[in-house]
């Protein structure tokens, strides 16, 4: 009975952050009678329901489509490629969020050039959308000091299996800041020559949440 009560505690909590932001207006109400004469008066609460969205660039321009497909044609053994992905909440979100990421592996299954692929990613945030853009995407971005959402300086992820990002990270409301997530992904240099003419397609998805500061 406890841990029901505490689930929906907190299924409660999860749907107030989400929903219950902006204004909240109580009113005094009294009733009073004296003799013949009654004087009644009322109060009235207004509730306002705060907006929450983001939205994705990978190529400087803004959607609200909350996916991003990676992919990369003519990949050779050997070869790295990168790609920045940035979020930020829409100009009319009214709260804070949280955004995580999560990979969704490869889509079927995995053949030679799949197996054979690797990656990893780092995050940055920005005060504005001009400085994240111009921020540089590419092998100087993943040092040790880095912020790693997947793998490490040391370490890639495989493409093919799916995975949860490390960390979360925090965006402000109206567009406030902007996530740069730079993705590194390399074809080994052992790939066989089966992989040939391949290709392998996968899909990350940034989820957000909002948050009451």
């Amino acid at each position: 009975m406890h841990s029901r009560e505490t689930s929906f505690r907190r299924l409660r909590l999860r749907r107030i952050k989400a929903v219950l932001a902006g204004g909240l207006v109580f009113g005094i109400g009294s009733a009073a009678t004296m003799a013949a004469w009654t004087d009644t008066e009322s109060a009235t609460g207004s509730f306002t329901a705060g907006r929450f969205a983001i939205e994705l660039s990978v190529d400087k321009s803004w959607s609200n489509s909350r996916e991003m497909t990676f992919n990369a044609g003519g990949m050779f053994p050997g070869k790295v490629v990168h790609a920045p992905v940035f979020v930020r909440t829409s100009a009319d979100t009214t709260m804070k969020g949280r955004i995580s990421v999560a990979g969704g592996g490869v889509s079927g299954t995995p053949n030679a050039l799949a197996q054979s692929l690797s990656y990893k990613a780092v995050t940055k945030s920005f005060a504005t959308a001009a400085e994240a853009m111009a921020a540089a995407c590419d092998d100087s971005a993943f040092t040790s000091g880095a912020d790693y959402v997947f793998g490490s300086a040391s370490s890639s992820r495989p493409l093919q299996t799916g995975a949860t990002g490390s960390t979360q990270q925090s965006l402000q409301a109206a567009a406030g800041s902007v996530q740069l997530y730079c993705f590194r992904v390399e074809l080994a240099s052992s790939a066989p020559n089966s992989a040939q003419g391949q290709s392998a397609t996968h899909t990350w998805t940034f989820t957000a949440e909002s948050t009451a500061s």
